[in-house]
């Protein structure tokens, strides 16, 4: 995502190969102006407001104050990969609008805003399972299909051999759902009703867990144990490790080490 900060401004922007959300991170009220194809818009970044521009749309920009956003932009294509699909059309599913009343879609903006100013502490993972949700909610006929897809078992099945067989390897949603000859959107929603809780969420957790069997050798620092067991960065193993077992890496392994856990 792109973080911002600019000044009240007017200016006339060009359109774009892609679709743009914009966030705002601030509470000020601001008036927003759109005017597109000789159709004028206002609005005001209230709570749960967007403001959204889809691709090929240009004109007339404006706001009255010092604005703070995050600005996500997406594709056609990446909206089709992760819904499976090859006919999807997003100036039909978004369109351009001064104040979008989204409370849906700034929840899912707001986690990936936070994913993206940590670092991506974990990858792709979460940054991906936060857009494949994202387009669920702009295509809700999708959404709404039914849960019940030939072979769902088996696609589980994969998705967990293939996530246990490259554990220690950077993995993507795609990758995972490509194993398991699904869509991402579809995956995610097989798994969490079979397992309970997100793709990202599992990796993390037997990450964690094979980070803590590691721990038992005193001969491996813990930066080293973060790297074997696939954690992308060390941050993002101190999350795993404390969202798994609530203590630190540091404090877990001394307990080890003394024989406590």
């Amino acid at each position: 995502m792109e973080h911002s900060r600019i000044g009240a401004i007017a200016f006339d922007a060009p359109a774009a190969p892609f679709h743009h959300l914009a966030l705002p991170l601030e509470p000020v009220r601001l008036r927003f102006g759109l005017r597109v194809d000789g159709r004028q818009e206002f609005g005001r970044n209230a709570p749960f407001m967007l403001t959204a521009i889809t691709a090929g749309t240009g004109g007339l920009t404006s706001w009255d104050g010092a604005y703070e956003s995050a600005c996500f932009y997406f594709s056609d294509a990446s909206l089709g990969a992760a819904l499976g699909r090859d006919d999807i059309d997003g100036a039909r599913l978004l369109r351009t609008r001064a104040e979008l009343h989204a409370p849906e879609l700034t929840v899912l903006l707001h986690a990936l805003h936070a994913d993206a100013a940590a670092g991506q502490p974990h990858g792709r993972l979460v940054g991906d399972s936060v857009f494949v949700a994202l387009a669920g909610r702009l295509a809700p006929e999708i959404r709404r299909a039914g849960m019940r897809v030939r072979g769902e078992a088996g696609r589980v099945a994969r998705a967990l051999q293939f996530i246990h067989a490259h554990l220690t390897d950077v993995l993507d949603l795609a990758a995972i759902a490509d194993a398991s000859a699904t869509s991402p959107f579809h995956l995610a929603r097989l798994f969490r009703a079979a397992l309970g809780c997100s793709i990202w969420q599992y990796v993390l957790r037997e990450r964690a867990r094979l980070a803590v069997f590691l721990m038992r050798d005193p001969a491996q620092g813990l930066a080293s144990i973060a790297q074997t067991a696939g954690f992308d960065t060390y941050a993002g193993f101190i999350d795993a490790v404390r969202r798994e077992y609530g203590e630190s890496p540091g404090r877990l392994r001394r307990a080890l080490c003394q024989g406590v856990a």
